[in-house]
């Protein structure tokens, strides 16, 4: 055999070499892809099943969250009542209350109309979304029969003596739980759906810049920008942003309730409701007409405190004028957050030390009250 047929002959064996070892290894990956997938849709039925059994009387399950409804608790109840319908159950998003306009907005763009409104939860199945306290649900739940809780806030006074599907993280937003349980579960996530997740996570985490904000609620908002259409998210917020601002056609009691919401620590009762302002020259007017509405609202509700804080956002910082209804709400304010930065007489007003409700306000007011329960 001559030498340049025997240098063919070992190039064409070479070559064999490669191709039998690159066909194993394709056929490797390719097996491992294939095992990959055949693990993910193992495991979304793994997820499926610890739902199969919630204890559901007859009737149909009503997802519903709490009263004073924001965007967060009306879309996370409508997008997840359209989960449990897709796992065979018979569900029903309602509200505990009238909506305010920001979420108004929302629905009108998802060609969604409002949920009617629960005003008794007596004897019903009853899913919690976004809260898991009693003075903040719809009346009745006491009574209600409770099989589900899914929120992002701390745990509350809900108690049940049946087993129900429970999930609570420390995210941004109840609709990014909902979210991640479509994805665990293998659910798809249509255009409505994702535009109602993607609307809420961005009202409820500030367009992501809220101290709650993870890496799963940007995910979310990037993921479902794209299957909602939505090419400009930066927009939609600024829209989102206006009518949330806009109290228009409502009366200060109203404005004080649009987003309040109810405790209890240490046997003491207390309220606070959320008003959202452009400037401080607009917060300051707030704060003066919640002056003049909080004796009012603080009669209607059985409750011992009762603030209002109104918001605004100025070059990335979060600004508070939280406004006292009476002596006693004013003296646990100021010794429960004594670093506020003045006082106008109205309201104490919080620059350096932010007051958001669910990192610090609640959280500091229900450590204070455990420390002095009888005040």
């Amino acid at each position: 055999m001559n030498k340049k047929l025997l240098n063919i002959i070992m190039i064409l064996a070479a070559a064999c070499m490669v191709f039998v070892a690159y066909s194993a290894g394709k056929n490797v990956n390719t097996n491992k892809l294939q095992e990959l997938t055949d693990r993910q849709e193992e495991l979304q039925m793994l997820n499926r099943s610890s739902v199969e059994k919630m204890v559901v009387e007859d009737g149909v399950i009503y997802v519903i969250g709490h009263k004073s409804p924001d965007s967060d608790t009306v879309c996370s109840a409508i997008v997840y009542a359209r989960l449990l319908n897709l796992l065979g159950f018979e569900a029903k998003a309602v509200v505990a209350a009238n909506i305010n306009n920001e979420t108004a907005y929302i629905l009108k763009e998802a060609g969604i109309e409002m949920p009617e409104i629960l005003y008794d939860a007596s004897g019903e199945n009853i899913f919690l979304v976004d809260h898991s306290e009693y003075v903040q649900a719809v009346d009745g739940l006491i009574d209600a029969h409770i099989v589900g809780v899914l929120d992002h806030h701390g745990i509350g006074s809900i108690s049940t003596g049946n087993q129900v599907v429970y999930e609570g993280r420390p995210i941004g937003s109840t609709a990014t739980i909902v979210w991640l349980d479509y994805l665990n579960y293998g659910l798809d996530v249509d255009q409505t759906t994702a535009y109602l997740i993607l609307c809420a996570v961005l009202s409820d985490t500030d367009n992501l810049t809220g101290a709650t904000t993870t890496q799963a609620d940007r995910e979310a908002v990037r993921i479902l920008a794209e299957t909602a259409g939505v090419a400009d998210v930066e927009d939609l917020f600024a829209h989102l942003h206006a009518e949330k601002l806009s109290y228009e056609g409502m009366s200060d009691e109203e404005i004080l309730f649009s987003d309040y919401k109810e405790y209890e620590a240490s046997g003491t009762k207390f309220g606070i409701g959320i008003i959202n302002a452009i400037d401080e020259e607009s917060a300051a007017v707030l704060a003066e007409r919640m002056k003049e509405a909080l004796p009012s609202g603080f009669t209607a509700r059985d409750v011992d405190l009762m603030y209002a804080s109104v918001n605004i956002r100025e070059n990335g910082e979060k600004i508070d004028y939280v406004v006292p209804v009476n002596e006693l709400s004013e003296t646990i304010l100021k010794n429960a957050f004594p670093d506020y930065d003045e006082c106008d007489g109205t309201a104490y007003i919080y620059r350096t030390n932010s007051m958001g409700r669910k990192t610090v306000f609640v959280p500091g007011l229900t450590e204070y009250l455990g420390a002095h329960p009888h005040e």
